[in-house]
């Protein structure tokens, strides 16, 4: 499904964001850290070629989310084709193991409540394992949830496992220890819900604007729910942020080495 602010962008869209761009910083210290994180990585495809030109055009870094057992050595093959293979403008880090839900009742998670802490680490362990046999170095040590919920027990697993960092929405629960930053989601370009166009986008101006008041915009891009309009707004946005001195685009590698660990997480607004 796509969101209902794609049916037809406003004639002032770029005004709208740098406005809200503005704001924000104005708000905050003047300047912020900004990050895409784009979910559900794994099957090459027309709309993932296309998202990866438009931040290779803008030179600006993105975070892919890859479900391992949709990856293969011949699939990755194809994304390195386009992203190339010394590149650091990439994250390339892990997004659950299936992708499948768990729950019964609820929500939906991967890795809730409804799974022995044993069956969580065993899918968190062969996730990481393929993952690194088939990307290698290229991997990064960095997990996004699928649905960006999980339990405590999956925070502690990922811990034992070596990860440096969990990427989930802003306020989630339970909270990550602070061995494990949680580098917080605070914009949603693609999975909203709100049926008013108008509505749509003065929501994700305003969370952008509270994102970069708080010194952090964390974006989440979902391609499967893209059209032309999705990417033309895309465009615009990634336009904005290259040009902007006062964002400073960075992958989840830059944020755990820039920062102590206590201030990694985004405040809950």
């Amino acid at each position: 499904m796509i969101a209902s602010l794609y049916r037809k962008l406003p004639a002032d869209t770029k005004k709208q964001l740098q406005l809200a761009v503005d704001r924000g910083l104005a708000k905050g210290k003047g300047e912020a850290e900004v990050f895409f994180r784009a979910d559900d990585i794994g099957v090459p495809g027309r709309q993932v070629s296309q998202l990866i030109q438009l931040f290779l055009a803008a030179r600006l870094p993105l975070c892919l989310a890859v479900v391992p057992s949709w990856l293969t050595p011949v699939r990755f093959e194809t994304l390195l084709a386009l992203t190339g293979k010394q590149s650091g403008q990439w994250c390339w880090h892990q997004h659950g193991w299936l992708h499948r839900n768990h729950e019964a009742e609820g929500k939906k998670q991967e890795f809730g409540p409804a799974r022995p802490r044993t069956e969580q680490v065993h899918d968190l362990r062969k996730g990481k394992e393929r993952l690194t046999t088939i990307m290698d170095k290229l991997f990064s040590p960095f997990f996004t949830p699928p649905w960006n919920r999980c339990s405590l027990d999956t925070l502690q697993g990922l811990q034992d496992l070596g990860f440096q960092g969990v990427s989930r929405s802003s306020g989630a629960t339970p909270l990550s220890p602070p061995e494990l930053p949680d580098l917080q989601i605070n914009a949603d370009l693609h999975t909203r819900k709100e049926a008013n166009p108008e509505e749509c986008l003065h929501n994700l101006l305003r969370e952008l604007e509270q994102g970069l008041a708080a010194g952090r915009s964390g974006i989440m891009i979902h391609h499967q729910r893209m059209d032309q309009t999705a990417f033309a707004f895309l465009a615009i946005l990634l336009d904005l942020i290259a040009s902007h001195p006062g964002l400073h685009p960075v992958r989840f590698q830059e944020i755990i080495r820039n920062h102590p660990l206590k201030t990694v997480c985004n405040p809950v607004h």
